[in-house]
Parts: C-alpha cells; structure tokens; sequence
C-alpha cells in the first residue's frame, strides 16, 4: 500500500482499529508492564475520535444511545449522514433543520450532520438548479457535507422508467457545487459483488440476502454490472477535482484492496472510509 493510499485513508479509519493502533504504540512509550487495555482507556480519556460514517434515527432516545455508545469506545464527535433533506414547506423548517436542532440542542458538540438530496423533481427541466439550491440551503443551514446513498444506478429511475445513472450530468452541478462550498460527498455506489452473484444458500453473503431480497442486484435485466457503477462513479471523481469524495465502505469495493489502492493513487480528492457492512 502506498504512502498516498494510507495518507487518504487515515483521517477516515474505523475508531475500533485505529484506536487499537495508537494504544499499542503508547503502550510501547510506557512502562512496558502497562497493558495495551491500559492505554487505551487514557488515550480515550485524552482524545476525541471522530466516526465519520453513522446513521442514527433523529430521536431523542436513538441520538442518547448513540452518545452512551460513543462514550464507551472513546468517540467524541459522531457524523450522522443521515440528515435528510432542506426542502419543507414555506414557512415551516426542513428536515435537516429540525433533526440538527434536536440534536444540538440535546447533545451539543458530539454530532454533525450531512444533508441528503432531494430527488422527487428529478423529471423538472431545472431540477439541477432547484438541487444546487438544495445544497446552497444546507451549508446556510449548517450541513457538513452531502450523503448520497446507494441510489442512484440501483434504485432511482426518472419518468420513462430507466435507472439514473451515477454519472448523469444533472447532476455535475451539484458535485461541483458541493466542492466549490467545501462541503465533501460521502458516497455509496454499488455493494458488496456477492450481492450480483446468484441468490441463493451458496451465495456468501446469504445470511443478509436472504432476509433482504431487495439488496441482490444479480438479475442483468434490472441492473448494471457491479464494476459498471464504480466506473461511473470515478468518472464523477475524475470530472470534479476541486471535490471531496469519501467513497463509503472501502471505496465500494472492499473485495478488490488492488483495485481501491490504485483509484486511491489516481485521484487525489477521493478518500475511503472503513465502514462496516452486515454483518462485517
């Protein structure tokens, strides 16, 4: 693995393995009796990691979990992608704004929060201002970012039924938009390749398939091939350098470490986060 590589890599590493890292190295500065447990109990005392891939229900009850949790395993900041939209009625806040109010005012400090954009005018000539308004909106609001999840190449589809498409220039405005602002793009595209292989007991990832019928992509009809979505998806990196894009559960592609090193080497402003899937 490449300097380059480990460089992008770590502002976004789990805090489980990271933390493991650094207690082991303190251990080694200390007396050499001194537990690795030990060290990293203190070095949680001392620091504030940051999870940068959390998806908690904006309820007061799931947000005071979430917070209990990130005490126990020395989490001080949690980003919680899962921010919803800025569009809402006039007159009345949006979504975003009332779920980063709640969790401001409840629990200050420990959360920031991604915004998600809205698809529903998708079909509208001028959708593609309407969602740079949309991003505009959310860093007036606060937004740290902009969550776009696995929708797009997999799930959306625009008025005559086909798939919109990872790649589709309405939306380079809002890529573009988005680094011009300094707002990154946590991104999720494609899953895990066994979920394109047939669905059945052989099928490794059978355990989450089999209760989730939704997530198997293997029917050619319905869905692009696997390394088609990550092509579109560097192409997007590739057209918009001056943006951020975090490219959630090891770039997409956590099977092929060979193929994330190199994307990881040929453009610069694309990170990995190291986010766990079900049941990893």
């Amino acid at each position: 693995m490449t300097a380059t590589t480990l460089r992008k890599l770590a502002p976004v590493i789990a805090a489980g393995p990271l933390l493991v890292v650094l207690a082991m190295a303190f251990a080694k500065e200390q007396d050499q009796t001194t537990t690795v447990r030990e060290a990293a109990d203190q070095w949680r005392r001392e620091h504030r990691l940051v999870d940068l891939h959390l998806h908690v229900a904006y309820q007061e009850d799931r947000l005071a979990r979430a917070v209990r949790i990130m005490d126990e395993v020395g989490i001080g900041i949690g980003v919680n992608l899962s921010g919803s939209t800025t569009v809402g009625r006039e007159g009345e806040p949006s979504a975003f704004e009332r779920n980063k109010s709640l969790a401001d005012s409840r629990f200050p400090g420990r959360f920031v929060h991604y915004m998600n954009l809205d698809y529903s005018r998708w079909n509208e000539a001028d959708f593609s201002q309407q969602a740079v308004h949309q991003i505009e909106e959310g860093h007036r609001l606060g937004a740290a970012g902009l969550k776009e999840y696995k929708r797009l190449g997999l799930y959306l589809k625009d008025n005559t039924g086909s798939l919109i498409k990872v790649d589709d220039p309405k939306l380079d405005p809002v890529w573009k938009r988005c680094g011009e602002l300094g707002l990154p793009v946590s991104i999720h595209v494609a899953d895990p390749k066994a979920f394109w292989l047939p669905y059945d007991e052989n099928n490794e990832r059978w355990t989450e398939l089999k209760d989730h019928r939704s997530w198997w992509f293997g029917d050619s009809k319905k869905f692009p091939p696997h390394e088609k979505l990550l092509e579109a998806l560097n192409r997007v990196i590739a057209r918009h350098p001056k943006t951020t894009f975090v490219c959630v559960h090891f770039a997409n592609n956590s099977e092929d470490l060979a193929w994330v090193e190199r994307s990881l080497d040929r453009y610069p402003n694309m990170m990995a986060d190291l986010a766990a899937r079900i049941p990893e």
